[in-house]
């Protein structure tokens, strides 16, 4: 199984770059072939990514099985340049054009392949809060990405709460759950 993990944090040596690199022991541990894409570190623009980085990262996203999404929640959504991937890269050949109905069409066969999403992410906040808040970024997975998949497609969601309070044993029992989580779909 080939599995894509898109990595999108500004900072080389966060906790979220810790994530990714569970992600990635946990993808090579259960023999699956994977690429991970570091959006910040590829220089990736949110705005205009260059048609050559977008062809390159759509032939990834076809190519692959699995899709694992690393990401801060910041202001309760993805943050922007998560967003411009899914625009550019997932979105893109989709937009509504006069005489065509379904503009989902080039997305659905983009992750057609896709047996399993992923996403991680953490939040600076607790449950609570992001409960409140609508836990826009699962919605958006949830309802807007995930219904263009295969109806056999799984979703999982691994959220840390409140990271910003967080112990180093908080944080290494959030890795080890990752490693449980996605040690059963790789």
């Amino acid at each position: 199984m080939s599995t894509l993990v898109v990595f999108c944090h500004p900072v080389p040596d966060s906790f979220g770059a810790a994530v990714a690199a569970q992600v990635v022991e946990t993808l090579d541990a259960a023999g699956a072939e994977h690429r991970l894409v570091d959006l910040y570190a590829d220089g990736f623009s949110p705005v205009d990514a260059g048609a050559s980085t977008i062809k390159t990262h759509r032939e990834a996203l076809a190519g692959a099985s699995g899709l694992v999404l690393v990401y801060p929640t910041w202001w309760s959504g993805l943050p922007a340049m998560l967003a411009g991937w899914f625009e550019q890269v997932v979105v893109g050949d989709s937009l509504p054009r006069p005489g065509r109905p379904d503009t989902s069409a080039a997305a659905r066969d983009l992750l057609a392949n896709l047996r399993y999403m992923a996403a991680v992410t953490t939040h600076g906040s607790s449950k609570f809060v992001n409960a409140v808040q609508g836990e826009a970024g699962l919605h958006f997975l949830r309802h807007g990405v995930h219904p263009l998949c295969p109806a056999t497609c799984k979703m999982q969601w691994l959220a840390f709460y409140d990271s910003d309070r967080s112990s180093m044993a908080d944080r290494r029992l959030f890795l080890a759950r990752v490693a449980r989580r996605l040690g059963s779909v790789a």
